[in-house]
């Protein structure tokens, strides 16, 4: 039997290899600063080795789910030499697509596959295991990720070299991103205009405006958890630079790309970093 090990058991890391434990695949963990999300791993059979590079050494698939770009690099550059020759990096961050093309080139020159594998349906799809995945990499690479990847998506595409997973998960975030701020700002001028929310919302709801972004963001709104929507300020506000990154490479213009970041931006002087998108909807 092929051993994984994940690295970044997080908010969806933890959903993903608890998918890859129930499909019967060993899995391997590393100690991590929360451990509360290693325990429940554990309870699922998964081992717990003492760092990163324990966890490269001893595998035949790497699964990476971190924050951004530079960890990425900064956990690759540490554990690169303790991969095997034949093994496979499947990478779910979401990060530039340079620098999984430039990783890609890297690993394939010592033997090792690589394929960016970014992903979309947040933590509750993690845990149910019906993700999005979007895939780019080496043919011969996706082929031999394909089984693993669907053990947590409920749809994989593949989009072709590698970087373009990335490239793709980027477009997509564009967009989620701009739908949240839209909202967050209709839903501002609603309470200045002296409207009720949840009328608003029920109109919202069944219009032309309804969307997936907006019935994860409302709900929890309007019954004061705010957490409906789990994705924090900084991961959104860096997915916007990342675009604004891309797109700039591209040499694309984009009347929408600054006025989205400096949303975000101004959103994370006022929200501490880890809030969650939906509490944007709190009165300031």
């Amino acid at each position: 039997m092929m051993r994984m090990g994940f690295i970044g058991v997080g908010l969806m890391g933890q959903g993903m290899a608890e998918c890859l434990l129930k499909a019967g695949h060993a899995l391997v963990v590393s100690a991590h600063s929360n451990h509360k999300p290693i325990e429940q791993l554990i309870l699922l059979g998964a081992e717990e080795v003492a760092d990163a590079t324990a966890v490269a050494e001893s595998v035949d698939v790497l699964f990476l789910c971190l924050p951004n770009a530079d960890t990425v690099l900064s956990v690759m550059n540490q554990i690169m030499p303790a991969l095997r020759i034949g093994a496979l990096v499947i990478d779910t961050s979401t990060s530039l697509p340079e620098r999984s093309s430039e990783l890609a080139a890297r690993l394939r020159d010592r033997g090792v596959g690589f394929v960016d594998a970014p992903v979309t349906g947040g933590p509750e799809g993690a845990a149910a295991g019906t993700l999005t995945s979007m895939v780019g990499g080496y043919e011969p690479d996706y082929q031999r990720a394909l089984s693993l990847i669907n053990c947590y998506s409920e749809s994989v595409v593949y989009f072709g070299t590698s970087g373009s997973g990335n490239k793709a998960k980027l477009i997509h975030n564009f967009i989620t991103t701009g739908q949240v701020a839209l909202i967050v700002e209709a839903m501002r001028c609603c309470d200045k205009a002296g409207l009720d929310r949840a009328q608003l919302y029920e109109v919202l709801s069944q219009g032309g405006a309804s969307s997936k972004t907006l019935s994860k963001l409302m709900p929890s709104a309007l019954a004061g958890s705010y957490d409906g929507h789990r994705f924090t300020l900084e991961n959104a506000s860096k997915d916007v630079d990342y675009m604004a990154y891309m797109l700039a490479q591209l040499k694309e213009q984009s009347r929408m790309i600054e006025g989205l970041q400096q949303f975000y931006h101004q959103e994370l002087e006022h929200y501490p970093k880890d809030t969650f998108l939906s509490g944007l909807l709190k009165n300031k």
